[in-house]
C-alpha cells in the first residue's frame, strides 16, 4: 500500500509538470532559443546575405537581457540563434524579443525571414510554430476559403493564439504563406505638397527601378539607349524605400515615407486538393501547456459550423507525436512486458512468480518519474525508448532475486519459507548493489557533462536508466520478497488449507 502510494504521487507529480510527448529533446524542448532563418533567392551575393544578418546583430546588441547570438551566413541563406540567462529561461521575456525580431523580419523585400522560438518560455516547453492545425475540405473552393478565413478570425481573437495562417502548408518543414507589398498613399498629405498620386507613382517606378525612362545619346557618333536609377535598387527593402527622397514641384525634397504607408499582406499560394475537395490549411501557435492547447483545438472544431458536404477536421501535428504514434509507443510497451513474462515464466515454471519480476516495473517508473520532475527535463520520445531499454535492466534484479530464493528452497527443504526468502534476499544484496552501482555510474557523465537536463537524447536514456535503477533497486529488495511471500503463500495455502496456520508458524514445508 505504501509502495502504491508513492507510486500514485509520484505519477501525479510527473503529469502535471513535466512536458511529455514531444518528439525531440534537447534543443527543441529543454532550453529555451530563438532561431532566425533567412532566405535569398538564387544567386543573391554574400554581401546582400550578410547585410541583413547584420540588421538582426544590431538589434540583438541593444537588448541587454540576450545573453549570447550567432550567425552563420552563406550566398543565398543565414541562421542565427539567440540564447538567453538560465534566469530568462521560463519567462516572457524570450518570447516578447521573438515577437520583436519577428516584427522586423516584415521590413524586408526580395527575402524570406523567419523566427521561431523553442523551449519552456515558448508553447509550455513544445516547439516551433504552428504546433496546431485543422484542415477544411470542401468541393467549392470559395466556401472552403471564407470557412477557413471565418477559422482564422476566430482563433485571432484568442489571447493565447499567435500567427494563424489559414493557408498553411501541410509540410513539416515548409512555410509556404505569400504575401505582397502595397502602397498606400495619403491623399491629403500628398496635396500639400503639390504632388498628384500620377506623379507620386511615377517617382516610386524610379526609386524601385521598375520604370525609368529611356534616354537617347550620341557616343562617338553613336546613338545609344541609356536609363538612370537609383544605385543598388535590386537590392531595396521597405525601410530604404520609405527614407527614399523625391522632389516636389517647389523643389523641395520629401521622405516618401511621409505620404505613403507601405504594409504587407497574405495572398493565395497553392491550391490543394484530396479526393477531388478542395482542401485548406489554418495553422496556428498557441501560447501555453499543450493540454490546454488541445482542449482549445478540440473546442474550436467541435464549435465550427459547416454546410453539408464540408468537413473540418484535425490536421496533422507535426511537432508533437502523434495519436497514432502514442498507440505505437503503447503497444510496444505492452509487447516488451508480455515478453519478459514470458520468458521469467518459462525460466520460473510457473504463473505466479513472474508478476513478482512485473511489479518491479512500476517501482522503477517511480524513480523515472521524479527524476524528471526534479530535473525539469522534457520527456521526449527518447526517453519512452528508454523506459523500453530499463524494462528488460531492471527485471535482471528481480530475476536474480526470485531465482535464488527459489534455489534455497529447493535445496535445503527443512528451512522455513519465510527465512528462505530472507535469506535468499540478504544473499542478493551485494550483487544487486553493485550492479545497479556501476551502471549508474557509467551512465552519470552524460548527464553531468551535458549543457542541461535533458539537452541531448543520450540524457533522457540515461536519466530514464538511472531513476528506474535507483528506485527498482531500493524496492527489489524490499517490496519484491514481500510479493514473492504473499503469492507462494497463498499458492501453498490453496495446495493444502490445513497448512495455513503452519506456514504462518514457520513450520518447515516442503518446497
Amino acid at each position: 500500500m505504501v509502495t502504491a502510494a508513492i507510486f500514485g504521487g509520484s505519477y501525479y507529480l510527473f503529469d502535471r509538470y513535466v512536458s511529455t510527448w514531444t518528439v525531440w529533446g534537447g534543443g527543441w524542448g529543454a532550453r529555451t532559443y530563438v532561431s532566425i532563418y533567412v532566405n535569398l533567392p538564387r544567386g543573391a551575393s554574400l554581401d546582400r546575405t550578410d547585410q541583413l544578418v547584420q540588421f538582426f546583430e544590431a538589434k540583438l546588441d541593444q537588448v541587454p537581457e540576450v545573453e549570447k547570438y550567432t550567425a552563420e551566413v552563406w550566398e543565398n541563406g543565414a541562421y542565427m540563434e539567440v540564447t538567453f540567462p538560465d534566469s530568462l529561461e521560463n519567462t516572457q521575456i524570450p518570447v516578447a524579443i521573438k515577437e520583436q525580431m519577428y516584427a522586423y523580419s516584415h521590413s524586408f523585400t526580395g527575402a524570406e525571414v523567419r523566427v521561431y522560438g523553442y523551449g519552456p518560455s515558448f508553447y509550455g516547453g513544445g516547439s516551433s510554430p504552428p504546433n496546431y492545425a485543422i484542415t477544411v475540405l470542401g468541393y467549392n473552393y470559395e466556401r472552403v476559403r471564407d470557412i477557413a478565413e471565418d477559422l482564422g478570425r476566430r482563433l485571432s481573437r484568442l489571447s493565447r493564439v499567435q500567427e494563424v495562417d489559414t493557408n498553411a502548408s501541410s509540410r513539416r518543414f515548409t512555410r509556404d504563406r505569400a504575401s505582397e507589398y502595397t502602397v498606400t498613399v495619403d491623399r491629403d498629405r500628398l496635396a500639400r505638397h503639390d504632388l498628384t498620386v500620377e506623379a507620386l507613382v511615377a517617382r516610386l517606378q524610379a526609386a524601385v527601378g521598375g520604370n525609368a525612362r529611356l534616354g537617347r545619346l550620341k557616343l562617338g557618333g553613336e546613338e545609344v539607349q541609356y536609363q538612370v536609377k537609383l544605385e543598388d535598387n535590386e537590392d531595396m527593402d521597405v525601410l530604404e524605400l520609405t527614407e527614399t527622397l523625391i522632389d516636389t514641384p517647389d523643389g523641395r525634397r520629401i521622405r516618401l515615407g511621409e505620404v505613403i504607408t507601405v504594409a504587407a499582406r497574405d495572398v493565395l499560394s497553392r491550391i490543394r486538393r484530396e479526393n477531388q475537395q478542395y482542401e485548406r490549411t489554418v495553422a496556428y501557435e498557441f501560447r501555453g501547456p499543450q493540454r490546454l492547447g488541445d482542449l482549445y483545438h478540440e473546442r474550436v472544431i467541435e464549435s465550427t459550423e459547416v454546410p453539408p458536404g464540408y468537413t473540418v477536421e484535425k490536421g496533422e501535428a507535426r511537432w508533437w507525436i502523434g495519436e497514432e504514434d502514442r498507440a505505437q509507443i503503447w503497444m510496444v510497451v505492452a509487447i516488451a512486458l508480455l515478453l519478459v513474462y514470458m520468458v521469467t515464466a518459462a525460466l520460473f515454471e510457473s504463473l505466479l512468480q513472474p508478476l513478482c519480476v512485473i511489479f518491479t516495473v512500476p517501482m522503477a517508473l517511480i524513480g523515472v518519474y521524479l527524476i524528471f520532475f526534479y530535473t525539469e527535463a522534457s520527456f521526449t520520445r527518447e526517453a519512452y525508448i528508454g523506459v523500453i531499454m530499463m524494462f528488460g535492466i531492471v527485471v535482471n534484479n528481480a530475476i536474480l532475486l526470485v531465482d535464488h530464493v527459489n534455489g534455497i528452497r529447493l535445496g535445503e527443504p527443512g528451512l522455513p519459507f519465510q527465512e528462505a526468502i530472507v535469506k535468499g534476499t540478504l544473499e542478493r544484496v551485494r550483487p544487486i548493489l553493485m550492479t545497479t552501482t556501476t551502471t549508474v555510474l557509467g551512465l552519470l557523465p552524460l548527464v553531468l557533462f551535458g549543457e542541461a537536463a535533458g539537452s541531448n537524447i543520450w540524457d533522457a536514456l540515461a536519466l530514464v536508466l538511472i531513476g528506474g535503477l535507483l528506485s527498482s533497486t531500493l524496492f527489489v529488495l524490499t517490496i519484491t520478497p514481500a510479493v514473492y511471500g504473499v503469492l507462494e503463500g497463498w499458492k501453498i495455502r490453496s495446495r493444502s488449507p490445513g497448512t495455513a496456520d503452519a506456514v504462518a508458524a514457520g513450520t518447515p514445508q516442503p518446497a
